[in-house]
């Protein structure tokens, strides 16, 4: 904590000490303007002081500003967002560890221009590529915090997170950039964009490679009987183009194609992946006197394969997991009418059908283990908003029903340890969800906003945790469970902003939350061969958990190019039923801080030099859900410095300034960039 004061107290000393020093420079732009937008809670545009639920929108200069260049991290600053793992960890193919509102991991939706990347089709894999696309293509970042079943379905327990690529530039636009830095890292990117007459075009795409960090203690890498253990290595390709065509004034076409692949070191000899993600998205969208509508259908498509070295010696290769051919595809059509400016009808259906497939290879045997299954949803939804007292008075509605289709689940291993072959195909199943969501927002004057809201969400659980019996080792194995339920969540939360003269924005938020059908490992069998233990498990609902919390966010532009963006986040997340274990019941959920700290400053002075500093505090965190165990309250420091000398700019950013060692035991990390504007 006397840490935590100390850098506290300078932060603030400068923060002031350059207003009174400074003379007036080129204003930055003000991240909490009334005119903002969002299209996440609606899925139509409002205004961001109209929508009933609590958002947060990260503009494209503030992520130009961050020092980070995966969304994960350039997310770490906002209220109620936790990231359970250090930019550091480059794990590339392992779950989302992010979590809003403390509803745990994997929880939260995430999309990029309406498709989502973290739904049951990704789920099959666990894999979020948080690197997917350069930042320069990223228009806006929008981040709804609570239940968004309602408007998307599945995933979006804790919220959504919504990235949004730029659209081509009237005028030309390109860059070039190179990135050099800690642990033999290099990048280079580029972006071009631009229209001619009714065409427009935007193309983006980078590669990085770095020999990664240590995610292990010192000790260890100084013991003789560790020489296996590598830098987490990564190398990594993306490219994403955009093709619009404009067909008059109202009539919009727009096709985008990402691709992503990278090569990621697990942190020894013979553990590594290779992952592969297409996606190709195609949208329609027409703006009417009275009706607005839009079609967009899209594919994805992902390929990996997980080497795995011997657990007890890593000194061999003894397996490859394979998702070969992975994919998924969708489509949307949607309706807006406007009904005498007063009501707004959104509403449509959206359909995707999801393929898992797995296999695994075992390298000294003739050992056949894999699993395979479909999904298919069907989801019709409405919402509706009502404008009422001239404006002053918002109301909305949403209702959206989802029917989710799981059949051809299969799941076989000719060589089980310690059982029978088994070639298991599973019962068709279908679940039927209805996700409501009701809010309202009035404003008592035009710098004040005062809202409810109450929402519903469900996570329905991907064919992988239906299908796939896992096995890594020859003393345990998880079996599949077809029977398992979506996960479901209650939230109702207040909130209320206020614009001070000017220059100064408060928002304050209380939520509560009752989560139930968490799924989690239950042992079905556990007995001794030997004097070794062998266990059964499998994925069940076995859990209850009560999150409440409170969210306070400050913003103050100081003027002379000087801002400051301060929120803190108290969050409780309790269990309050556990099927497996009752001693757990009133415990606090592990891996949740109940205390979030964070305060980002912001300077721009073309003329001289322009930068920003962030820190991020946590802290009462339990290690595990028995709390036998807390953590040490964790804080970093990052700082980004850039000048632009006409089309050049230089920059500086500094990782991790405090040389938190928690997860990383390489501290500090330093990296410059130069990037080359061509227009």
């Amino acid at each position: 904590m006397e840490r935590l004061k100390w850098i506290c107290a300078v932060m603030v000393f400068v923060m002031f000490g350059c207003v009174s020093l400074l003379s007036a420079q080129e204003q930055p732009e003000v991240p909490y303007m009334l005119d903002e937008v969002v299209v996440s809670t609606t899925r139509s545009e409002k205004p961001t002081f109209d929508t009933p639920q609590s958002v947060s929108v990260i503009s494209h200069s503030v992520i130009m500003a961050s020092p980070f260049e995966r969304i994960e991290d350039i997310l770490r600053d906002v209220v109620g967002y936790e990231n359970h793992s250090h930019y550091g960890n480059q794990k590339g193919g392992v779950s989302s560890h992010f979590s809003v509102r403390g509803v745990g991991r994997n929880r939260t939706l995430m999309l990029l221009d309406g498709v989502p990347l973290n739904d049951n089709f990704s789920n099959t894999i666990t894999w979020v590529a948080w690197g997917l696309i350069p930042k320069e293509t990223i228009e806006r970042i929008e981040i709804v915090r609570g239940p968004t079943s309602a408007t998307y379905g599945s995933e979006g327990l804790g919220g959504v997170v919504h990235i949004i690529t730029k659209k081509p530039s009237d005028k030309k636009e390109g860059s070039a950039s190179f990135t050099a830095g800690s642990a033999d890292t290099y990048k280079g990117s580029g972006y071009y964009s631009q229209k001619s007459g009714n065409w427009g075009w935007l193309v983006s795409g980078g590669y990085e490679t770095s020999d990664g960090l240590h995610m292990v203690d010192s000790d260890i890498l100084d013991d003789e009987d560790y020489d296996y253990v590598k830098r987490r290595y990564r190398d990594a390709g993306k490219v994403f183009g955009k093709l619009t065509y404009d067909s008059g004034e109202r009539t919009h076409i727009d096709f985008s194609a990402l691709h992503y692949n990278h090569e990621m070191g697990k942190g020894w000899d013979y553990f590594y992946d290779i992952a592969r993600l297409d996606q190709y998205r195609l949208t329609l969208t027409h703006q009417g006197k009275q009706m607005d509508w839009s079609g967009m259908a899209f594919y994805n498509r992902a390929v990996k394969t997980a080497n795995i070295a011997d657990t007890s010696t890593h000194a061999s290769l003894i397996r490859k997991e394979k998702f070969p051919d992975n994919r998924v595809w969708g489509m949307s059509l949607q309706n807006t009418a406007r009904l005498r400016d007063r009501f707004f009808i959104t509403s449509g259906l959206d359909y995707k059908h999801v393929f898992m497939d797995y296999d695994e290879d075992h390298i000294n045997s003739d050992r056949d283990f894999g699993a395979s299954g479909r999904q298919k949803t069907i989801a019709p939804f409405v919402d509706l908003t009502g404008n009422f007292l001239n404006n002053r008075l918002i109301v909305n509605a949403g209702l959206r029903y989802s029917n989710i289709r799981n059949y051809d689940g299969r799941s076989w291993d000719t060589a089980p340890p310690k059982r029978d072959a088994f070639d298991i195909r599973f019962e068709e199943d279908t679940w039927d969800d209805f996700s409501p969501k009701a809010g309202v927002v009035y404003h008592p004057d035009q710098r004040t906003a005062i809202r409810a809201s109450v929402g519903t969400g469900f996570r329905a659980p991907s064919t992988f945790d239906l299908y796939k019996v896992h096995s890594r080792s020859n003393w345990s194995i998880r079996w599949a469970n077809p029977e398992l339920e979506p996960e479901r969540i209650v939230t109702w939360d207040i909130n209320a902003e206020r614009y001070f003269f000017d220059h100064l924005w408060i928002n304050l938020a209380y939520y509560n939350s009752r989560a139930t059908d968490f799924i989690g490992t239950r042992t079905v069998d556990s007995y001794y061969i030997g004097s070794r233990q062998y266990r059964e498990t499998m994925y069940d609902n076995i859990s209850e958990v009560d999150i409440h919390g409170v969210e306070a966010v400050m913003k103050y532009d100081f003027g002379h190019g000087l801002a400051a963006d301060l929120n803190y986040t108290y969050n409780i997340s309790k269990i309050e039923k556990d099927d497996v274990n009752e001693s757990l019941e009133g415990n606090y959920v592990s891996g949740s801080p109940r205390h979030k700290y964070r305060a980002r400053m912001t300077y721009r002075n073309p003329s001289l030099i322009s930068g920003s500093l962030s820190l991020r505090y946590d802290a009462h965190i339990y290690s595990d859900n028995e709390n036998t165990e807390m953590r040490d309250d964790y804080m970093s420091v990052d700082l980004s410095l850039w000048r632009k000398f006409n089309r050049v700019t230089l920059r500086l950013n500094i990782e991790n300034l405090t040389d938190e060692t928690e997860y990383v035991e390489d501290g500090t990390l330093y990296y410059g960039s130069v990037t080359y504007e061509f227009f």
